[in-house]
Order: C-alpha cells, then structure tokens, then sequence
C-alpha cells in the first residue's frame, strides 16, 4: 500500500483512516492523521470518519459483483476513473423515512447533464479499438 500512497497523496494532506495499525504508523508522514476506533464503535468524531472512502469501496465493490463480475488489474483504472466520475456527479436529496426522520440520500445527476460533463471534460481525447481488439488511448491536438 505504501508505493500508492507515495504516489498519490500529497504529504501535506490530513488523513483519516479507521485505527489499523498500518495507517496509523503511514500517517506519522502526513501533516495531520486522526483516526476512528470502529472496533469501540466509533464511525465519526466531529470532522474524522472514514465514511466517504468505505462508501466508495463498497459501491465499487457491488459494481463488481453486479456488473463487470471481472475487473482486470490492466483496466482497473478505467474503472476507478468510471466511478470517481459517478461519484462527483451526485446530488444530495432529503428523503422521509417511514419512521419520520430526515435522511440524505445521494442520487446520481440525470442523464443528459453527465453526457454533457463528459462531452465537455473529453473533448480532445478519443479511445480507439487496435487491430487486435484492444482499446488505446488517442489524445487530438
């Protein structure tokens, strides 16, 4: 975990992490670590909770088992990138429980406003099938 880590968070971030000693010893390299205790059924202290990042996984996780049932280790960034797109094109909307407390849920955005983020983020960059059948990646000047 640590060459990822290294390569993709800034050192000067604020992590938040559950307990587990690996993170806990990782984050004496970041600016500011807090951690939760789930195993004392602490989920959130203020501002620090996990939550955000355990939600992700799990969602990519169901999308996993759902949906592509395989995720190859070569397009596994496809996938990742897939759902971080997703993911920050959500809406909150307040819903009602039958018990009548108020819950967020988060909905994706409707359709057309996603083709339109993707038109507008990808124009300039085009995927291709190879002879082989292969995608490659072909970026337009």
């Amino acid at each position: 975990m640590q060459p990822v880590i290294d390569q993709h968070i800034d050192k000067d971030s604020h992590l938040m992490s559950d307990a587990h000693r690996s993170y806990v010893s990782m984050g004496k390299q970041f600016s500011a670590h807090s951690h939760v205790n789930h195993s004392k059924r602490e989920y959130a202290r203020g501002d620090v909770h996990n939550n955000t990042a355990e939600s992700f996984s799990a969602t990519f996780k169901r999308a996993q088992i759902g949906v592509f049932h395989y995720t190859s280790a070569k397009h596994l960034s496809r996938y990742l990138h897939e759902f971080g797109f997703r993911w920050e094109n959500r809406v909150a909307e307040r819903k009602r429980t039958k018990s009548g407390k108020n819950k967020v849920v988060m909905k994706p955005i409707p359709i057309i406003d996603m083709l339109i983020i993707l038109i507008m983020r990808f124009s300039g960059i085009h995927l291709r099938r190879t002879k082989c059948w292969g995608i490659e990646d072909i970026a337009f000047s």
